[in-house]
């Protein structure tokens, strides 16, 4: 009887240890914490593929009202847009702030070409700003702010486009002083971190005690 050339090699197997604890604690007091942790993150991560689907369908659907459209008519969608927006608690420059990015997402994913304004658009924006101006002039700075905190102490819609009107006029008016205190403000923060820059290179005691106050002090 021939021999079996390959004789069998016995199985062996391994069994892995018990784990009774993970980092000093018992399993028994942290596994709950732990499924809880998969869970949450499985439940966060689906709302956020969910959300993204939602955010495309809502772009798909802003671009069917928006394509092809004159500037006009684009202007209106995204006053109506805002409305919106503002109506389910956005403040007003976010709003804004929600439009472009959207207008911008269309852009970049669906060729959106945004409509320019024509010429007449904006003889007749010029001329209502002008007659806007005019209007507003009997007012003086203090009166245009106490219009405008009234109407944004309302906080509706209508109210909050209103204020814009007041809040323009006076932005217009004070442009000269808001530059002027933009570059002094934007000259200060230059020095400021050349100087923090400084303190951190020099890396002594006197230094590190200047910065630890600044710190402080910005906390």
């Amino acid at each position: 009887m021939a021999q079996n050339a390959n004789p069998a090699v016995p199985a062996t197997s391994a069994v892995a240890p018990a784990i009774e604890t993970i980092g000093g604690k018992p399993v028994a007091e942290i596994e709950s914490t732990i499924v809880d942790i998969g869970f949450q993150t499985f439940r966060t991560v689906k709302a956020m593929d969910d959300n993204k689907q939602a955010l495309e369908t809502l772009d798909v659907n802003l671009f069917d009202w928006v394509k092809g459209i004159n500037y006009p008519e684009f202007m209106k969608v995204r006053d109506i847009y805002m409305t919106g927006a503002v109506d389910a608690g956005a403040a007003p420059t976010y709003a804004q702030k929600l439009w472009e990015n959207q207008i911008g997402r269309l852009s970049s994913n669906m060729g959106f070409m945004r409509p320019k304004s024509e010429s007449k658009d904006a003889e007749r924006k010029a001329k209502a700003k002008a007659e806007q101006i005019e209007k507003l002039a009997e007012f003086g700075d203090g009166e245009l702010i106490e219009k405008r905190d009234a109407l944004l102490s309302k906080g509706d819609v209508k109210s909050l486009n209103a204020a814009k009107v007041f809040a323009s006029e006076l932005e217009r008016r004070n442009e000269g002083e808001l530059k002027a205190e933009r570059a002094n403000r934007k000259a200060i923060v230059e020095q400021i971190n050349k100087r923090v820059k400084d303190l951190a290179k020099a890396e002594t005691a006197d230094a590190d005690a200047i910065l630890a106050a600044v710190a402080a002090m910005l906390a």
